[in-house]
């Protein structure tokens, strides 16, 4: 194995624990912010069940739910799945980005950008809203990175607007027209604004994929026993979409337009 390889493996080894260890302050933030409270969480984490201070071995991300098998330490009460479910999303979105963009500039703006997401993601999930401060942050990040990558700047802005205005613009017009069809809201104003963020990383093509990805993954949840008529937040799907396009969607996007 060369040592280029070795390197990417070993960089992919600790974004995978950083963004583990991401998905676990990130979905105690989004409970704590959907709670009412703040952000950021004031003293130690304590079981919600019993109210007992967890220590550092309660707290290792994945590893601390696989040994206590999904429950406290100290109560028995059941963990809930989404504490794994952040981590383990957080851990595969991080290391797949190190593995498709290697020790380099263009990483760091992705796993900027995976973090924002995940944070959305875990926010959205429970009251169904998409905080405005995440998606500004994130487009500045964009905006910073346009010049320190030193990109070419009139194709890039060309790309930018064609991926942030297009697509979302004319999904847009077609969730105002089945608004009116519906007589409901068809698509939040939040997932929106997501997407118009997501475009300026991807250009046209990765966002039609995009967006053909998340159609998929939002109808599969859907069809859960049980799950038929509940509410469906989108901007989980958006963002495992955007992620999914950016680590794997470059072969196919060549493909579709080599067929152009």
């Amino acid at each position: 194995m060369n040592p280029d390889t070795l390197l990417t493996l070993y960089l992919a080894l600790w974004m995978g624990v950083l963004g583990a260890v991401l998905g676990s302050f990130f979905d105690c933030a989004a409970a704590r912010r959907a709670a009412g409270a703040g952000w950021i969480p004031r003293g130690r984490s304590r079981c919600g069940a019993c109210g007992r201070e967890l220590s550092a071995r309660d707290l290792i991300p994945v590893v601390s739910f696989l040994l206590c098998r999904g429950k406290c330490r100290h109560c028995g009460a059941p963990i809930p799945a989404d504490c794994l479910g952040a981590e383990l999303a957080g851990a595969a979105a991080f290391a797949g980005l190190a593995v498709r963009f290697g020790p380099s500039p263009v990483l760091v703006m992705w796993l900027l950008l995976a973090a924002v997401l995940l944070l959305i993601s875990l926010y959205d999930a429970r009251t169904r809203e998409i905080p405005n401060g995440a998606l500004l942050f994130a487009a500045a990040v964009r905006a910073a990175f346009l010049f320190l990558l030193a990109e070419p700047l009139p194709q890039t802005l060309f790309d930018m607007a064609l991926g942030a205005l297009a697509v979302p613009g004319a999904l847009l017009l077609l969730s105002l027209a089945m608004d009116k069809v519906l007589g409901r809201e068809s698509l939040g104003g939040g997932d929106i604004k997501l997407l118009f963020v997501l475009g300026l990383y991807l250009g046209w093509a990765e966002m039609l994929l995009l967006l053909l990805a998340a159609c998929i993954l939002g109808i599969l949840w859907a069809l859960r026993p049980g799950k038929k008529n509940a509410a469906i937040p989108f901007a989980p799907f958006l963002s495992a979409a955007a992620i999914l396009v950016t680590i794997f969607g470059s072969g196919l996007v060549e493909w579709y337009l080599g067929l152009l």
